[in-house]
């Protein structure tokens, strides 16, 4: 490989918005002028990934188009006289060529190569995933075609994510054979806490004497984060190049780059933050309200909804009921102030006894009750101050249905929907010992949980201890294990039964829950799709 220099813009696209992703791109453009010979963008760039179905829209299609042939001309300034652009977008189809696929995709998930004012060429994604949130074969029409071409005397290609995943492709020696000293590769790489060291086996797996040019996306979008990370492989794997979490344009090397590491709870909480900050700015919402119930999920969701918005802009709201402890208010108030956050306090009583001098409920009605009021409460805020509600259930509760529908389940993006309630308490204690001194009261973290339904009850009394029930809903949720392999791994029958029981008849809670924040393999959400009504006994 020569000496040719590559830049990642690693830009933080809006799906539909092609002016402001070209904006984007251009102002990318311009920074890494001078300073580097090639330009890579992330999969789609153009355009917004994913796309899902609205790559079935020919008008959808050809404004990625048409922004392309506006990049193609504005790459004829002469600053940008001695820079390569490689771009991802979408491409209308000339032919469906594939018998193999049956869809209705018209379009083609590609990326082009600009120089000069010049298409130099088009190269269309091959290998299609079609697993977890990727639904590329439903979408796209795949390519067969190599692109090669020249910078600076290097010869080059292009492969498109999955290309490089698909661990039989032949590809990699016929790219050898080609002459192809570096293989770019756009990427729409959502994040995942082992996502990282697994994007490089995956890149050294594919290389074959050839360097890689590894580009990501950045910034949230629906429930995905793409966590950047763009990297540059050279020829012998080793780690020449590698850019932020991070949006911007990155075209510094370095020689003491230290291996990339799974689970780093710095990078999870900027995917947290990033989640729940990108999906305000991507529609519109400014203000976010979350009831405060002095527990530890809220806390951390308010202590993310802070760091995404602000705090002038977000509303804590405690509501106590007959049933709630001191310390469920004084904890409150005490995250309140440490968050420099307003805090509204609105006892409930009052309004529960009205609903019960209207209705005779059932005990468990009963216990449902207060989270309905407490929802309605929160909604009336929600609407009155236009402030998007959060939910604040954790992926324990949620796996098995310890949540109440139109109660505290209710609200527009759950900021930590997919972390463990174990989880919950290590990015606390993380974040209160990350220097800044302490956001969570360290009562939230260390008391007893409870949702105080009745009179001293804490979640133990109907669930298993929290360590040992996201031990088995791991194992039934991010591996798929059956009964038998929970048993295998040390648990008991009665509790695998239990718990697998529970997971399976809570499905349809979780069809009508709020989105949130992916950060594990199996998240609750499109990229998992199980049956609400069923006879499967284990699932």
């Amino acid at each position: 490989m020569t000496s040719i220099k590559v830049a990642f813009a690693q830009t933080n696209p809006v799906v539909g918005d092609v002016a402001h992703n070209l904006e984007q791109l251009l102002r990318y453009a311009e920074e890494a002028a001078g300073k580097a010979d090639v330009l890579v963008s992330g999969e789609l760039a153009m355009s917004g990934y994913p796309l899902g179905d609205l790559s079935y829209r020919e008008d959808v299609i050809h404004r990625s188009e048409k922004a392309l042939h506006k990049l193609v001309e504005a790459s004829n300034a002469p600053m940008f006289s001695e820079l390569y652009f490689v771009i991802g977008h979408a491409t209308l189809a000339a032919s469906k060529f594939t018998h193999i696929q049956s869809s209705k995709a018209i379009a083609h998930n590609s990326a082009s190569v600009i120089h000069g004012g010049k298409l130099i060429g088009t190269y269309h994604k091959q290998v299609l995933p079609n697993y977890d949130v990727f639904d590329d074969w439903r979408n796209f029409v795949p390519g067969n075609q190599e692109l090669i071409f020249e910078v600076r005397g290097t010869t080059c290609a292009i492969a498109i994510c999955e290309d490089i995943w698909d661990l039989n492709s032949t590809r990699p020696a016929e790219l050898r054979k080609a002459g192809v000293e570096l293989l770019i590769v756009p990427n729409g790489s959502p994040y995942t806490r082992e996502k990282a060291p697994e994007r490089r086996v995956a890149a050294r797996k594919f290389q074959d004497n050839f360097a890689v040019a590894y580009a990501n996306l950045s910034g949230g979008q629906d429930e995905l984060v793409f966590d950047g990370g763009s990297f540059l492989l050279d020829s012998s794997g080793t780690e020449v190049q590698r850019a932020p979490f991070e949006e911007g344009c990155f075209y510094e090397t370095t020689n003491d780059l230290q291996p990339v590491t799974s689970d780093d709870l710095s990078t999870l909480w900027k995917a947290l933050v990033t989640g729940l900050r990108d999906y305000c700015r991507k529609t519109n919402q400014t203000k976010l309200v979350l009831g405060l119930s002095g527990g530890i999920d809220s806390a951390l969701s308010a202590a993310i909804a802070v760091e995404a918005v602000g705090a002038v802009n977000v509303i804590g709201v405690a509501m106590p009921s007959r049933y709630s402890s001191d310390h469920s208010v004084t904890d409150a108030k005490k995250l309140a102030a440490n968050l420099s956050i307003e805090l509204r306090e609105i006892p409930i009583d009052t309004v529960h006894k009205a609903f019960e001098s209207s209705l005779h409920f059932s005990d468990l009605a009963g216990e449902n009750l207060q989270a309905r009021i407490r929802a309605v409460l929160l909604m009336g805020i929600s609407n009155t101050d236009n402030a998007l509600l959060l939910s604040t259930g954790n992926k324990s509760e949620i796996a098995v249905g310890y949540s109440t529908m139109y109660g505290d389940s209710a609200g527009g993006f759950a900021p930590i929907k997919d972390l463990f309630k174990s989880d919950v308490w290590r990015v606390s204690s993380w974040l209160n010992n990350r220097g800044n001194g302490e956001l969570i009261p360290e009562n939230s973290i260390t008391k007893e949980p409870s949702a105080e339904l009745r009179p001293d009850q804490i979640d133990t009394d109907s669930l298993p201890n929290y360590k040992i029930l996201d031990q088995v809903l791991a194992l039934l949720i991010e591996q798929s294990a059956t009964i038998e392999q929970v048993i295998a791994s040390g648990h008991s029958r009665q509790l695998a039964e239990k718990i697998e029981g529970m997971v399976r008849a809570s499905e349809w809670k979780r069809s009508q829950g709020a989105i949130g924040t992916k950060t594990t393999a199996i998240a609750f959400g499109f990229g998992r799709r199980v049956p609400i009504t069923t006879r499967f006994t284990e699932l």
